[in-house]
């Protein structure tokens, strides 16, 4: 009888910790392991990201003395003071005090260009069902990393710009969805993010729509 009572007790414990743990790890927010997850609400991160999947980032606490240390290529969330309702999701593309243009869709980090290599055009789903495709091109920064992007429209008003100098303490975010991303070449809106307001770095894909839907895709772009 005494083992049955213990055994029991035991039951109990397990019962309440697994009841505490699915508190403080839930769906949305799974602090004690550093991570979030943020459902992507548009296009503009087309083709790494689509609208409706599901990311897992990691957190960062300024609050608790952490700061984003940069690095380019990173898909980070972040916030802007004057928006702080908003969480935005973009690549890193330039770091504090560099100069970065863009002409003819060809980005230029202190003049030197990003190599661009075209690829098959990417095939999407509109939100009215229909299907349609983009040009799509391989980006490949000075670290190595590189991912995709699309160029919807080639001539597009923002596919050569002016030169911005990113100021200390400040990252260069774009978009990979280049004609449909509001991003820091709009200063007026989003501008330099500064490195206070990182809040997480984009790891992973919960669940990947499309043709090459897939479990835990890693989101982070490839070295060469």
């Amino acid at each position: 009888m005494t083992s049955r009572r213990k055994s029991f007790r035991w039951l109990i414990v397990v019962l309440v910790a697994l009841a505490l743990a699915a508190v403080v790890v839930s769906w949305n927010d799974f602090y004690l392991l550093r991570l979030k997850t943020y459902s992507i609400p548009s296009s503009n991160m087309r083709p790494t990201l689509e609208v409706g999947e599901v990311v897992l980032a990691t957190k960062i606490f300024p609050s608790m003395g952490e700061h984003y240390e940069p690095v380019r290529g990173d898909v980070i969330v972040f916030t802007i003071a004057a928006k702080r309702a908003n969480d935005f999701l973009k690549r890193v593309i330039g770091l504090p005090g560099e100069r970065i243009r863009l002409q003819d869709g060809v980005v230029l980090i202190n003049d030197v260009p990003v190599p661009r290599q075209a690829l098959a055009d990417y095939r999407y789903e509109d939100p009215d069902g229909s299907e349609n495709s983009a040009p799509r091109f391989r980006e490949t920064l000075p670290n190595g990393r590189s991912y995709e992007v699309l160029d919807l429209d080639p001539q597009g008003e923002m596919d050569t710009t002016r030169e911005y100098v990113v100021p200390d303490g400040h990252l260069f975010v774009m978009g990979d969805n280049r004609d449909n991303s509001v991003d820091s070449r709009y200063t007026d809106y989003i501008g330099y993010v500064p490195l206070s307001g990182v809040s997480a770095v984009v790891e992973t894909i919960l669940l990947r729509k499309g043709e090459s839907s897939s479990l835990w895709q890693p989101v982070q772009p490839e070295a060469n």
